[in-house]
């Protein structure tokens, strides 16, 4: 639907891209490497970069290059890339950054197809014109070359073995069946040597990616067939329409991508445009964004370690919520109270269920999800879980246990869920709720048989939570998405756009038609410039009406005294007109006061790098003060719009609470699919706009004020 959309309308140009199939085999699985300022210095960066390639499993050529040597730990050492016997189709460059545009230049001069960009490129400030970096990536895209970096780690290849980097964590062999691509080198090397057995099949530190971004890393990874699940640690979205495909294409192939978004708050956005030089855009943009491709979004490198190891497991869910077998009372309480405030669906388990539970228990134990099996001592595990694993709402059985090491007992509890992931075809885990308790002995069994042995009773249980939404939003893409306008529609809506107008805002009139062609339901209204026609409007339009100013460069009407409310007959009428007219201006808008009901704001603005973005949230106090608001990516249908009005701490205000009257929640969706829509056609033209309030009431949802602010090169 999104593709659809971006059909109808004009997409930004992220740039030339150098992350072409071609291009990427040749920077992350050459056939042949040069190392750029190779050294036999004892220390130097140049050496431990060679040592690192030749020390793995490599089997490609291997040519170090100095104009000082003749010979390197054994290898030819060659003056220049074009005294090479053959193409070196990577160079991975080990000079210092005054040097490195030089090298960078020779490299492409020489047709070097890829390259590895180590140093921070720094310059020191005054010189004016491009930057370092930006002249490097001019070198990069003009030759058409794949470049990892700048400031980067390198990358691993566990496939081919190649240990791209000066400071390599161990490689762990065979390659494993996840892609990470990383911002943040530090985490890229604590990520490949962690000791949870988790193995990738390639590991790149992306660094500042002058040339080369994360999208043609996750479209490679897409490309190779041992890719189950790609994580990515991300500071920013460089190529946003790249981006957007690279994960669109990824759902398409039930390949999860799991995001940690680094400089999500204020603080840390800043600490991201001093690390990488980029901004690190609206957190509730990127939040939209993941939603509406199916990414998950983790918060930890612990939670990304325990999501990641569910998902590269082949098993995905059905419709239901997670069944748990505990062995502690306590540790059966702690789950819950994680559960709940995790929002992790415990299921509910049939009467079928509990029965059996009942028989397999010690006498007096309840046969309740979490199940407690520890009564009088007998190992009970693996009938408890077999029985939760056959109830219809079981999506996901688990074990709860710490697996102490060198136990009897942990050894026992082991075996229990290897036999119960035998008998299922459900996902199956176990995991431990203190981390440090987990047998790694254990655990490496476990795993080589493909039961995922998470660490942590609070990463884990948000771990099954990902797996089940993620299916879940798999399943809800089938629905029938909200319909497009018609051609006619659109273009009569771009024109009203378009028209001539105040810079600061739509006029009301043409706000209005907007309203009118999308299908969203407004108060009636008509304009005046005089007292007579007002007060005939007035009464063409029914008592009670409002009054409110249309003066084009006035946004805010209430804080002008451009508002009277609750008008009820001509002398009021009247008195009204005379007070705005000489606060405001003659022009007024004269309106049919709204039926009782709940405020809600719906709203749109333009995100830098994603394009329009809507939220909704209850108005008044609780969009301003509480901030009670959902965002998401337009367009959606009606039957997605429920589920984010759900999600507003403040939805029971439009369900009746207290007196108020019961917002038609119908009405009110249908309006959020056609505002989306609106917004996801002819949003571009606008850099905001804010339908504050809409009246949400008994049998209906009107719109009763329009702001569209147009944007400045739409």
């Amino acid at each position: 639907m999104v593709s659809q959309v971006k059909s109808m309308v004009a997409a930004d140009a992220d740039g030339a891209a150098c992350g072409s199939p071609t291009q990427l085999e040749a920077l992350l699985r050459p056939r042949s490497i040069a190392i750029v300022g190779a050294s036999i210095r004892e220390g130097s960066f140049g050496l431990h970069l060679l040592n690192s390639i030749t020390s793995g499993l490599y089997r490609g050529a291997v040519y170090p290059i100095n104009p000082r040597y003749e010979e390197i730990a054994g290898l030819r050492c060659y003056p220049s890339l074009k005294a090479l016997p053959e193409l070196a189709e990577c160079a991975a460059f080990a000079v210092s950054d005054d040097l490195v545009e030089a090298a960078l230049a020779d490299a492409a001069d020489a047709g070097v197809r890829g390259g590895v960009l180590f140093g921070r490129a720094y310059e020191p400030p005054g010189r004016g014109g491009p930057s370092r970096i930006e002249r490097l990536s001019a070198i990069a895209r003009g030759a058409g070359m794949a470049i990892c970096g700048n400031n980067c780690m390198g990358f691993f290849n566990f496939v081919d073995g190649i240990k791209m980097s000066a400071m390599p964590p161990p490689m762990a062999q065979p390659a494993g069946s996840v892609g990470l691509v990383s911002h943040s080198g530090s985490t890229w090397s604590a990520l490949i040597g962690n000791q949870r057995d988790l193995v990738f099949n390639y590991a790149i530190s992306a660094g500042q990616e002058i040339a080369t971004t994360m999208a043609d890393y996750i479209d490679f990874l897409l490309t190779r067939p041992e890719t189950r699940v790609i994580a990515c640690l991300m500071e920013t979205v460089r190529a946003p329409e790249r981006f957007l495909a690279a994960i669109e294409k990824a759902d398409r192939q039930g390949i999860p991508v799991v995001v940690l978004k680094l400089g999500r708050t204020e603080r840390g956005g800043r600490f991201a445009l001093a690390h990488s030089g980029a901004l690190a855009g609206s957190d509730a943009a990127y939040g939209a964004i993941f939603e509406r491709h199916n990414v998950i979004r983790v918060t930890t490198p612990d939670e990304l370690l325990d999501t990641v190891e569910l998902f590269r497991s082949p098993r995905r869910p059905g419709a239901g919520g997670i069944g748990i077998v505990t062995d502690s009372g306590g540790e059966r309480e702690l789950i819950v109270d994680l559960a709940t405030d995790i929002g992790a669906p415990l299921a509910e388990i049939t009467p079928a269920t509990a029965a059996r539970l009942v028989g397999i228990l010690d006498p007096g134990m309840e046969p309740q999800n979490p199940v407690d099996a520890y009564g009088d001592g007998r190992i009970l595990i693996e009938p408890c879980l077999d029985a939760l694993a056959d109830d219809p709402g079981v999506a996901v059985v688990a074990l709860a246990t710490n697996l102490v090491h060198g136990r009897a007992y942990g050894l026992a509890c082991s075996v229990a869920i290897e036999h119960a992931f035998a008998a299922t075809t459900k996902p199956a885990l176990a995991f431990g709720n203190i981390h440090s308790a987990v047998s790694r002995e254990e655990a490496t069994r476990l795993r080589a048989l493909g039961v995922p042995v998470l660490m942590g009773t609070a990463t884990a249980l948000i771990a099954m939570r990902h797996l089940i939404d993620w299916q879940r939003r798999r399943d809800d893409a089938r629905a029938a998405p909200p319909a497009l306008p018609t051609q006619s529609v659109l273009d009569a809506a771009r024109a009203q756009a378009r028209a001539p107008g105040a810079s600061d805002a739509l006029p009301l009139p043409q706000a209005l038609r907007l309203l009118e062609l999308f299908g969203i339901p407004a108060s009636p209204a008509a304009f005046t410039v005089d007292v007579a026609a007002t007060v005939s409007a007035a009464e063409r339009l029914g008592f009670p009406v409002v009054l409110k100013t249309a003066a084009p460069d006035i946004l805010h009407k209430t804080d002008a005294g451009g508002v009277a409310l609750g008008l009820r007959d001509r002398a009021a009428v009247a008195d009204a007109y005379a007070r705005i007219a000489a606060a405001c201006g003659k022009l007024v808008q004269v309106q049919a006061q709204a039926p009782p009901g709940t405020e809600v704001l719906l709203g749109m603005t333009n995100d830098a790098q994603f394009g329009p973005m809507v939220t909704i949230g209850l108005g008044g106090v609780f969009t301003e003060i509480l901030a009670d608001t959902v965002t998401f990516q337009p367009p959606v249908s009606a039957a997605a719009a429920c589920g984010y009005l759900q999600r507003l701490r403040g939805y029971k205000l439009l369900q009746g609470y207290r007196g108020r009257p019961k917002a038609d929640l119908d009405a009110l969706a249908r309006a959020i699919e056609r505002f989306s829509v609106l917004c996801a056609t002819i949003g571009s033209f606008f850099a905001a706009i804010d339908l504050n309030p809409v009246i949400a009431g008994p049998s209906c949802a009107i719109a009763v004020d329009a702001l569209f602010v147009p944007a400045r090169n739409p």
